[in-house]
């Protein structure tokens, strides 16, 4: 291990928060200072297992906390991992069962607690088909808290002690609610968007589904000259590849960070390519409309709560299943519109550019939704003091 990590063990009573990529890194950020404020005298060490995961992780970390990739989940390194850090408290977000992480944990005396825990409805026969395995592993956590009855029925029956498991709610309703103000229209500027242009964002997109955003866009393109579509790939690294897409539609584009953004450099170019990982946040508070992506083709979707609370009018395909909490709140809220394929969502965008109160009335509904669904995190810190 790190010396830094190895220093900070030896001099610290460690709460070891894991967190798998991005989206449980960002629960984890919504946490960590809560458990800075309730545990004074501990410090924080962060876990994850994606490079992506990591580079947010850090950004979290405070200057007297450390950050490390999870070690292979072989019981020879886990106990060696577990003796250094010595943790009081190992904190998994979403449902992260590391079998030989957990013995180890359990051996070592540590309280091993499933925060913002939920089973997916794909994910549960799985679970079922190894429920005497799983049993087994429920059996060493303190504390199981899920986002929803619904998770937590479906953990009680996969094995969970059911005095140990309360529902808390799902963390990332807790994001703090932003009003873009000054920092849209700089963000506008530097986009050289004009004042009457509509800025699509498409977010977190998948291979699969940019065909279609794009053939949309291509349509809407004829009808309407003052829109323009950004494009942000849930894997960055195929920026060229959706460059080349565009260009068998005819679009010119250009890829764009925060830290290369001039108006000369998008000007004229009717779409954008985000290259740069963090950015996506700032891009929808810039924009009129958002498509979160993962939602056309079978991938479960992504995070729609971050758009949402900044007020934007929200679209998702119909594969929502690894958000369906979130999908499901915003829907019921009329917070947000789901469509079921290409037409569906031509049908929407075009819907949103010609009624501009349709798009500021479920901008509204959205933050409102947002703020009502709040409180988790701090439920969960209260469960932790118990």
């Amino acid at each position: 291990m790190q010396e830094k990590i190895k220093s900070i063990c030896s001099k610290n009573r460690i709460i070891w928060v894991h967190a798998v990529s991005v989206g449980e890194a960002r629960v984890a950020g919504i946490l960590a200072p809560l458990l800075r404020k309730a545990f004074p005298s501990h410090a924080l060490l962060f876990s994850t297992v994606t490079h992506t995961g990591n580079k947010i992780a850090r950004l979290i970390a405070a200057e007297n906390e450390g950050v490390f990739y999870l070690p292979f989940d072989l019981s020879f390194i886990t106990d060696r991992v577990v003796n250094t850090v010595k943790p009081e408290i190992f904190i998994s977000i979403e449902t992260e069962l590391w079998p030989n992480l957990i013995y180890s944990l359990s051996k070592s005396g540590a309280r091993i607690v499933l925060a913002n825990g939920r089973i997916s409805g794909r994910s549960y026969p799985r679970y079922k088909r190894c429920k005497f395995f799983i049993s087994k592993l429920l059996e060493k956590f303190s504390l199981i808290l899920m986002q929803s009855d619904q998770d937590a029925e479906r953990i009680i029956a996969l094995g969970a002690h059911k005095e140990k498991v309360s529902v808390t709610g799902n963390i990332k309703f807790d994001i703090p609610l932003e009003d873009c103000g000054s920092k849209r229209a700089e963000l506008r500027n530097k986009l050289n968007l004009g004042e009457k242009e509509i800025f699509i964002v498409a977010g977190s997109t998948h291979r699969g589904e940019e065909d279609d955003i794009i053939d949309c866009f291509a349509k809407l393109k004829k009808e309407y000259n003052n829109i323009r579509l950004l494009v942000a790939p849930r894997h960055i690294e195929r920026a060229q590849e959706i460059e080349n897409l565009l260009s068998k539609y005819g679009f010119k584009s250009t890829k764009v960070s925060l830290l290369n953004l001039q108006p000369a450099i998008c000007n004229l170019k009717p779409v954008l390519i985000l290259d740069t990982m963090g950015e996506l946040k700032s891009m929808y508070c810039a924009s009129d409309i958002v498509f979160v992506g993962k939602s056309l083709v079978r991938k479960g979707g992504q995070n729609p709560i971050e758009p949402a609370s900044l007020g934007r009018p929200v679209i998702f395909g119909k594969h929502m299943f690894n958000f369906q909490d979130a999908a499901r709140i915003l829907l019921e809220n009329n917070a947000a519109i789901d469509v079921r394929d290409k037409d569906g969502l031509y049908s929407v965008l075009k819907l949103l550019i010609d009624n501009p109160e349709e798009r500021k009335k479920l901008g509204a509904n959205a933050r409102q939704a947002i703020d009502k669904k709040s409180g988790a995190a701090q439920k969960t810190i209260s469960m932790i003091l118990k």
